[in-house]
C-alpha cells in the first residue's frame, strides 16, 4: 500500500483508531503531537513492533510563555527535518527493491533458504529491472527461479551503478554526526556516545541473529527489517533520548529543549507541556498527566497498588521479556504522591488564594459532605430564626476499623506532603492531645462485653498502628475531613475523643444546632464525656447520643430504649451503621498501605476517603430525590397503622400516653433513664414464680458465690460441653471426613482437662460423690430435634436448604457408651451426690433454662431473617448457597440449645422442683422451634392477633397473646398442670401490650415525618452549598494577581458549580412541591 505521497507504506499505529499503513515521513508528521503511540513496521511476512523515534519523531518541548517556539527550538526542528527527509528517501529506494520479495510467498522460502549475508545483501541491491519493464507474470516467475538459482549473477545484470552512488553519497551526509536512527538494511555508522549512554535502555531490543551477524563482522551492523535497530544516546544535534513513562507503555525519545530562558526553566515547560520531570538537573524520565490520572483512577476503583499498575505498564511496553525493562518503580511511587499532591492543591484553590501548600489549614485539602448544616457554606442568613430548629442538629456517627493497621518500619524517613491537611489532623496536635488526655475507665453499663475492643487493645508487636477511628456524617456518609485519626492500643477514649472535636471544628458547629453522636459504645463513652473534654466543647452545645441499629442488639434491653435512633425526636431516618459500608470499601486498599511509609498510608487513605465524599456529592441529587420519594411513600402507610393501633385505645388513655411520652423525650438529654416508658412495664413473671418457689422450700446450702456453687456452675458447663461433642460424634456419619474426627478428638481432649477442673472444684466444695447412680445414659432419641423445618410460608425457601441435612447418615450413639462424653457427672439429678444439695442445682438449673430459652429465640429470629432477607432475596446462587449454608450451622446449634433445654427440665423434674418452675418452663417440642419471620415484625399490621409458641411468653416476652392450650403429651398429663398464660390474660396486661406497640408505631410514624421535612430543608442546603463554591470560585477568577491559565480554570470552575446547582434546583423543584428554591430566593 502506498501513501499520499506515493511512497511504501510499511509503517502502522496501533493505538491511533482507524489508522492505516503508512511512509516514514507520514507516520513522523502524524505524531509530532502524538508521540507516545506505539507502533509496528511490516517485514515483509507480518509487522513487528517498532518505536516512534525510529520514524524520526522527538519530544518538543515548548517555552511556557507568550512565544513557545524560539529561535534556537525552530533551528532544531528544521535541522532535525531536513536530516529525517534523507532517511526517508533511503527507505523508500530500498522498499522498491524489495518489493516482491515481501509480497511473494515463494519469495519468501526462497530468502529464508538464503543465508543471512545474502540477505544482506539483496537489501541493498536494485530488483526493480522487472517491475520497469512490465515484465509479464511468466517471465517474472523465470526470473524469480533463476535469482534463486544464481542470486549473484543474475542481480548483477539488474545493478544500476547510479542509485549505488547516490546510495553512498547519502552515507557521507550524515558522517560525523550521531545516526538518528541507525542503518536500517546494510552499512551503517557505528555509534560509540550511544554505548556509553546505555544505561537509558538496559533492553536492548536486538535480534539474537544481528549479533550473530555483527559479531562475524564487527565493521558493519546489519539488522535486518525485521529486527528491532539499536536505540542510540542521542540525535544529531546531542539531545538525550529520554524515556518516557504513558499509559500505554515506556517509550524512548529525544527529547528537545532550549535553554534560552535558562536550564532552570525546562522543568517548568515540561510541567507546562504536562510531562512530569523526575528530577530537576539531567532529566532521563519523564511521567505524562495521563499516566499519572489514569494511575490515580485505577488506584481508587481497582485498588490497584502502585508496584501492580508499574508491572502493567511493563507488560505493555515489552509482553515478551518485561523483565528485561529498567525498573523505574521507585520513580513512579514517588511522582505518584507528587501528583496526588498537587491535584489536591489545584482542587482546593491554591493556585488563586496564594496560601503555603506546605502548610494547610486544618482541612483545607479534603471535601465534605454538601448537604449536612454547616453556618457559613449552605445555611441562610436567618437559619436561627427557622421554627423548625431541630432540622439544623448535626448527626455524627463515629467508628474503629481494625484492617488498616500498619507494620513497624525499619526506616520511616519521608516526607508529610499532606499534614493536616486532608483527612488526617496534623501529628503534633494529635500526639500532643494524647499527651495529656484523661482516660476514665468504666463499667459498661450493660450486658454487652466489648469483645472487639478488647482483642483490639492487645497490642501487636509487629505494628506500630492498630487501626483508625473516623467520624463521618450519619445521614448521608461522608467522612468529616480531619477527623481520621490513627490507633495505638485499640479505639481508646482518647482517640474518640479527639477525632470528635476535630469534627466539631471543621464542621463550624454553633451552639444552636447541637449534635447527635452515634457510637457503638456510647452507653460507655458518655459517661465522662465532659469530665474528658468539657474545657474544649463550645459552651452550651447540647451532645446527645444513639447507638446504630447494627449494634445495639448486642446490649442489654434498657440500651436499645434509651440510645436507639427510632426512640429520639429529631434524628429522622438513620442508616443501620452508615461507617461500616464506609469501611469495606476502604478495607480493600488497607492492606496495600500495610508496609508503606506512614506520610504515605496516610495519603493514600486520605485520597480514597475523599474520593468518597467526592462520589457521595455527585450522587447527593438523585439520593435525596430517592429518599423523598420512599419518604412520602412509607408516611401513607406509617399514618394508616397508627391510626389503627390507636383506635383499639380510648382517646383518654391516648392523651396520658401522649403526655407521658412528650415529657421523657424532652428530658432524655438530661435523664436518659427517662426514655424507659417505650418499655413494657411487666414484672418478669419467671422471677415472681422462683421467690414464690423458694419461699415453699427449705433454704439453701450455699450461699451465692461460695465453692458449692462454683463447682454445681462448673458441672453445667461440663455437661454442655459433653452434649455438644454427642452432637457432632452423631452427625460424622458413615463414612466420616478425617478432619472431622480430628476435630471431635481434640474436643474430647478438652473435655478431659475439663473433668479434671472439674474434680478439683468438687474436692474444693467438699462434696462427697456415691458409688453407682445412674449408668451412662442414651437418650431415646437424641436427634429428635435435628433438621427442623421452618414455617409453612418459607418451605419453598428452604427446599434446598435442608436437602444435605435430610440425606446425613448419623452414628449410633450407643457405639460410643465408653467415650468420655458419656461419663456420667457427680449431680445431685444422677443421685450419686450425698447430702441434700438439690436446692443449688435448681437454682442454677433455672438459670440454665432461662439462658438457653433466649438463645433458641436469638437462633429462631436469625433463621427467619436469613429465609426472608437472603435466600428470598438473594439475587446470586452463590448468596443463596453461603445462606444455606449459614442456615444449616444455625438449625445445628438450635438442635444443640434445645437438647440441653430439654435436658435442664428433665433434671428438675427429677429433683422435683416446684411445679411453678415446671409452669414457666414447659415441655419444648419441634413445633415450638419453627422458624417465623412474624418475629421479626412485632410492629406489622396485625401482629396483636399473631399465635407463638410459648417460648416467647416467658419472662418479659408473656405479652403476646395466648396461642395454644396446655400441652397434649404424656409428660403434661403427668404433671397436671395448667399454664397461666393458656387463659385470656388480665386487662391490664392487655393494655401494657397495647401501650407498647402504641409507643413503637408513634416512634416510627413521627421519624418518617421527619424524614419528609428534612429531607425537604436537605436539598435546599445542597443547593447553597453548589452556589457557595461557585461564589469561592469567582472569587478566585476575579483576582488580578493569578495567571491566565488560572484564571481560566477558576472561570470553568464557576461554570461546573453552576451546573450542579442548576440541575439539582432543577431534579427538586420536579420531586416536591414544598421545595423552596435558593436561586429563586435570593
Amino acid at each position: 500500500m502506498e501513501c499520499p505521497e506515493r511512497r511504501w507504506s510499511v509503517w502502522r499505529c496501533i493505538d491511533c483508531t482507524l489508522s492505516r499503513p503508512v511512509c516514514r515521513r507520514c507516520m513522523r508528521h502524524t505524531h509530532t503531537q502524538s508521540p507516545f503511540h506505539q507502533i509496528e513496521r511490516w517485514t515483509g511476512d507480518s509487522f513487528r513492533r517498532a518505536a516512534l523515534w525510529e520514524v524520526g519523531t522527538y519530544v518538543l518541548v515548548p517555552h511556557d510563555g507568550p512565544k513557545p517556539i524560539c529561535k534556537g527550538l525552530e533551528f532544531q526542528r528544521g535541522f532535525l527535518e531536513r536530516l529525517q527527509i534523507n532517511t526517508d528517501n533511503e527507505e523508500d529506494l530500498k522498499l522498491g527493491r524489495m518489493r516482491e520479495r515481501w509480497t511473494s510467498a515463494s519469495a519468501s522460502a526462497s530468502s529464508s533458504a538464503s543465508g543471512p549475508d545474502e540477505d544482506a545483501e539483496m537489501g541493498d541491491m536494485e530488483q526493480d529491472t522487472w517491475e520497469q519493464d512490465n515484465l509479464s507474470d511468466a517471465e517474472f516467475f523465470k526470473w524469480l527461479d533463476a535469482s534463486c538459482e544464481q542470486p549473484e549473477e543474475v542481480l548483477d545484470e539488474f545493478m544500476d551503478g547510479e542509485d549505488a552512488e547516490d546510495g553512498e553519497r547519502a552515507e557521507q551526509d550524515v558522517r560525523g554526526f550521531h545516526p538518528y536512527l541507525g542503518a536500517i538494511s546494510g552499512t551503517g555508522v557505528h555509534n560509540a556516545d550511544a554505548d556509553a549512554d546505555r544505561d537509558l535502555d538496559t533492553a536492548t531490543e536486538v535480534d539474537a541473529e544481528s549479533h550473530t551477524r555483527a559479531d562475524a563482522n564487527p565493521a558493519v551492523d546489519v539488522i535486518m527489517p525485521w529486527t528491532a535497530p539499536r536505540r542510540p544516546g542521542a540525535d544529531a544535534l546531542n539531545n538525550t533520548y529520554v524515556r518516557a513513562l504513558h499509559v500505554n507503555g515506556i517509550h524512548h525519545l529525544a527529547m528537545v529543549t532550549c535553554n534560552c530562558h535558562g536550564e532552570d526553566h525546562v522543568a517548568m515547560d515540561l510541567v507546562a507541556s504536562r510531562l512530569l520531570p523526575a528530577s530537576f538537573t539531567r532529566i532521563r524520565t519523564l511521567f505524562t498527566a495521563p499516566l499519572m490520572d489514569y494511575f490515580r483512577l485505577c488506584n481508587l476503583e481497582l485498588k490497584a497498588s502502585a508496584y501492580q499498575f508499574y508491572q502493567l505498564i511493563r507488560r505493555l511496553t515489552r509482553p515478551i521479556g518485561n523483565s528485561e525493562i529498567v525498573n523505574l518503580y521507585n520513580e513512579f511511587r514517588r511522582m505518584s504522591w507528587l501528583w496526588h499532591w498537587m491535584k489536591k492543591l489545584k482542587w482546593a484553590g491554591y493556585g488563586h488564594n496564594k496560601q503555603d501548600p506546605l502548610n494547610p489549614p486544618a482541612g483545607s485539602l479534603a471535601n465534605f459532605c454538601p448537604t449536612c448544616p454547616q453556618p457559613g457554606r449552605n445555611l441562610p442568613q436567618d437559619w436561627k430564626n427557622d421554627p423548625n430548629r431541630w432540622v439544623f442538629r448535626v448527626l455524627l456517627a463515629g467508628d474503629g476499623n481494625f484492617k488498616a493497621d500498619h507494620v513497624r518500619q525499619k526506616k520511616d524517613a519521608d516526607v508529610w506532603l499532606i499534614n493536616g491537611g486532608g483527612m488526617f489532623p496534623k501529628r503534633d496536635h494529635y500526639f500532643a492531645f494524647l499527651a495529656r488526655a484523661i482516660e476514665r475507665f468504666t463499667k459498661a453499663p450493660c450486658k454487652n462485653t466489648f469483645r472487639a475492643i478488647q482483642n483490639a487493645l492487645l497490642a501487636s508487636k509487629a505494628c506500630d498502628l492498630t487501626g483508625v477511628v473516623a467520624m463521618c456524617c450519619a445521614r448521608h456518609g461522608c467522612f468529616v475531613p480531619n477527623s481520621l485519626v490513627d490507633l495505638f492500643k485499640g479505639e481508646q477514649q482518647k482517640n474518640v475523643d479527639f477525632s470528635f472535636l476535630q469534627a466539631l471544628t471543621i464542621i463550624g458547629i454553633e451552639i444552636e444546632q447541637g449534635v447527635m453522636l452515634i457510637y457503638d459504645i456510647v452507653c460507655q463513652y458518655i459517661i465522662h464525656l465532659l469530665d474528658r473534654i468539657g474545657v474544649h466543647l463550645p459552651t452550651g452545645l447540647t451532645i446527645e447520643r444513639a447507638i446504630d441499629h447494627l449494634h445495639v442488639h448486642a446490649h442489654k434491653d434498657d440500651c436499645f430504649y434509651r440510645f436507639i435512633t427510632t426512640f429520639i425526636p429529631g434524628a429522622a431516618i438513620c442508616a443501620r451503621q452508615i461507617l461500616e459500608s464506609l469501611w469495606s470499601n476502604l478495607n480493600a486498599i488497607s492492606p496495600t498501605v500495610r508496609t508503606a511509609t506512614l506520610p504515605h498510608r496516610a495519603e493514600m487513605l486520605d485520597d480514597h476517603c475523599c474520593d468518597s465524599n467526592h462520589k457521595k456529592m455527585l450522587a447527593m441529587t438523585e439520593t435525596l430525590c430517592s429518599r423523598h420519594v420512599t419518604a412520602t411513600a412509607t408516611v401513607s402507610k406509617s399514618d394508616a397503622y397508627f391510626l389503627n393501633i390507636s383506635s383499639t385505645v380510648d382517646a383518654a388513655t391516648q392523651v396520658a400516653w401522649e403526655a407521658e411520652v412528650k415529657a421523657a423525650e424532652a428530658n432524655c438529654v438530661g435523664n436518659v433513664q427517662s426514655m424507659d416508658v417505650y418499655a413494657a412495664r411487666v414484672d418478669d413473671c419467671l422471677a415472681v414464680d422462683m421467690a414464690s418457689a423458694s419461699a415453699s422450700r427449705t433454704a439453701s446450702a450455699a450461699a451465692p458465690g461460695s465453692p458449692i456453687e462454683l463447682w454445681m456452675e462448673y458441672a453445667l458447663v461440663v455437661e454442655e460441653t459433653q452434649i455438644n461433642i454427642q452432637d457432632r460424634v452423631r452427625r460424622l456419619g458413615a463414612h466420616p471426613d478425617q478432619d472431622d474426627l480430628q476435630l471431635v478428638e481434640r474436643k474430647r481432649q478438652t473435655l478431659t482437662a475439663m473433668l479434671v477442673k472439674l474434680k478439683r472444684l468438687q474436692d474444693n466444695a467438699r462434696v462427697n460423690g456415691l458409688s453407682g447412680g445412674y449408668e451412662p445414659a442414651v437418650e431415646d432419641n437424641e436427634g429428635r430435634f435435628d433438621e427442623i423445618g421452618e414455617s409453612p410460608d418459607d418451605a419453598d425457601a428452604n427446599a434446598n436448604a435442608d436437602g444435605d441435612a435430610r440425606g446425613q447418615h448419623t452414628r449410633d450413639s450407643r457405639q460410643d457408651l465408653a467415650a468420655v462424653e458419656r461419663e456420667v457427672l457427680t449431680l445431685p439429678s444422677n443421685g450419686n451426690v450425698a447430702g441434700d444439695m438439690g436446692e443449688v442445682e435448681i437454682r442454677e438449673r433455672v438459670k440454665q433454662a432461662r439462658r438457653h430459652i433466649n438463645r433458641l429465640r436469638d437462633l429462631i429470629a436469625d433463621i427467619s431473617f436469613q429465609y426472608s432477607h437472603v435466600i428470598r432475596n438473594a439475587p446470586w446462587k452463590s448468596n443463596r448457597t453461603a445462606a444455606q449454608k449459614r442456615v444449616k450451622a444455625l438449625h445445628n446449634d438450635l438442635s444443640f440449645n434445645a437438647r440441653i433445654y430439654a435436658r435442664c427440665r428433665s433434671r428438675l423434674m427429677t429433683l422435683r422442683c416446684d411445679k411453678e418452675i415446671l409452669r414457666v418452663f414447659r415441655v419444648l417440642t419441634r413445633e415450638d422451634l419453627k422458624a417465623s419471620t412474624e418475629v421479626l415484625r412485632p410492629n406489622e399490621q396485625g401482629s396483636s392477633s399473631v399465635k407463638l409458641s410459648w417460648i416467647w411468653r416467658t419472662g418479659r416476652y408473656h405479652l403476646f397473646r395466648p396461642n395454644e392450650e396446655a400441652g397434649t403429651d404424656a409428660e403434661s398429663h403427668a404433671e397436671n398442670v395448667r399454664h397461666p398464660d393458656d387463659a385470656d390474660a388480665d386487662p391490664a396486661t392487655l393494655l401494657e401490650f397495647k401501650h407498647v406497640h402504641w409507643l413503637h408505631a408513634r416512634a416510627l410514624n413521627h421519624r418518617w415525618h421527619e424524614e419528609v421535612v428534612l429531607v425537604t430543608y436537605e436539598m435546599q442546603w445542597t443547593v447553597r452549598y453548589f452556589l457557595h463554591q461557585c461564589k469561592q470560585w469567582q472569587e478566585g477568577a476575579d483576582n488580578p494577581d493569578v495567571s491566565a491559565g488560572a484564571r481560566s480554570y477558576a472561570v470553568r470552575q464557576v461554570r461546573r458549580w453552576r451546573q450542579f446547582a442548576d440541575g439539582a434546583d432543577l431534579v427538586f423543584t420536579r420531586t416536591t412541591d414544598h421545595y423552596l428554591s435558593p436561586l429563586h430566593n435570593q
